[in-house]
């Protein structure tokens, strides 16, 4: 165990020891919580992410670290609405671009947080009929056949990456809205 810890703090105290990359491609798998009020339980999908180095031996000179900018789309299905299950389902689209500053912890080991901005864009859709051409479902008035809506988000990961060899790894997201697990190609 000694050795793993020094082997850890040696490659994070060692700048510019990391490979480096033009572009990192990561498709993923999606887990959504509902963040909207009619929408229940959890949604399951895919995405895609491309992260490019801005800054690839780092902000802080005397660590192992780079900085990149990231963006992609992610989507999500949810089955269900509230007590209206039976006839509604719903989609969540993200556009995120986020700042990502990756610490690379060993060659095999890297963590990364994510901040930034994404363009969440959501549909409903009614497979019935709504009693009296209007339901209410968890305290929002739903009066037509179909509901879309626009928002921008703030949004949160932090993550980390198990390297499979120079140019692959196994990418783990955590953060708002999603839990996101994919494999990540270095180019």
């Amino acid at each position: 165990m000694l050795s793993i810890a020094s082997s850890a703090s040696a490659q994070i105290r060692s700048p510019r020891s990391h490979s480096h990359y033009g572009v990192e491609l990561e498709p993923h798998l999606v887990v959504q919580w509902a963040d909207e009020p009619y929408w229940d339980d959890t949604g399951i999908g895919v995405g895609l992410r491309a992260s490019i180095p801005v800054l690839p031996d780092g902000p802080i000179n005397s660590i192992n670290n780079s900085l990149a900018v990231g963006f992609g789309l992610d989507w999500a299905h949810f089955d269900g609405c509230g007590r209206f299950n039976d006839v509604c389902d719903a989609n969540d689209f993200w556009i995120p671009i986020v700042l990502q500053w990756n610490f690379y912890l060993t060659r095999a080991i890297s963590l990364f947080g994510e901040f930034g901005l994404a363009l969440q864009y959501s549909t409903l859709d009614w497979d019935g009929p709504i009693p009296g051409n209007c339901g209410r479902i968890n305290g929002v008035d739903i009066c037509n056949d179909d509901v879309d809506d626009l928002d921008v988000e703030l949004v949160l990961w932090l993550g980390a990456r198990f390297a499979l060899g120079d140019n692959v790894a196994l990418t783990i997201r955590l953060g708002t809205p999603s839990l996101l697990f994919g494999v990540s190609f270095f180019l």
